[in-house]
């Protein structure tokens, strides 16, 4: 019985005893405290970008709907070398810029649009007559015979740590009208 007894009232001074319970602590909440941080630098990362990327493709299109000259591929190639500056970005990005003006129909559903000039960097492809129709609800309708500058930019984002946001591509359409020309014209070769 007292055996028993001294066994009880070491159990109940061991469970009393709060002697190292800061360094246990510390050791569990330090990896979630941890993890914590980061999740929310790369949260807070991913937002900063895709605001940055969005304030310079609406930079880009204002400076494109000012232009009364015509442009030129090496002009574009630099409003690629602008966006990159602007967003302060190593990721892979590309932009692209289409003329489109609306031939009939322009007001409902069934308008026909037509690719004046689309020219893309980086490569990568430019828009056509056949898939121009992908864009008809980034669109808005316009009076015919109008024409308007879509602009595209994308920039390749990866997080630096793997915290719940994958890997993804952000993507801007910037639709605008020309400010003080008619259209703006492309004085490259090929469309």
């Amino acid at each position: 019985m007292k055996t028993l007894h001294l066994i009880r009232a070491r159990l109940a001074a061991f469970r009393d005893d709060a002697r190292g319970s800061l360094s246990v602590e510390a050791a569990l909440i330090l990896p979630l405290l941890c993890w914590f941080y980061v999740s929310a630098f790369v949260w807070f990362d991913a937002y900063r970008t895709q605001n940055a990327n969005l304030k310079a493709s609406y930079t880009l299109a204002d400076m494109l709907s000012r232009e009364t000259d015509p442009v030129t591929e090496s002009y574009l190639k630099g409003l690629n070398k602008v966006y990159d500056y602007l967003t302060t970005t190593n990721h892979p990005t590309y932009i692209r810029v289409t003329t489109v003006k609306c031939v009939s129909n322009c007001d409902n559903n069934s308008r026909h649009l037509h690719v004046d000039w689309s020219y893309a960097t980086e490569g990568r492809p430019s828009l056509t007559h056949a898939t121009i129709s992908d864009y008809y609800d980034k669109i808005p309708l316009m009076p015919q015979g109008d024409t308007v500058i879509l602009l595209e930019t994308f920039m390749a984002y990866e997080p630096l740590f793997n915290a719940g946001i994958p890997a993804k591509s952000f993507e801007n359409y910037i639709v605008t009208r020309p400010r003080f020309a008619p259209q703006l014209l492309y004085a490259g070769a090929g469309t």
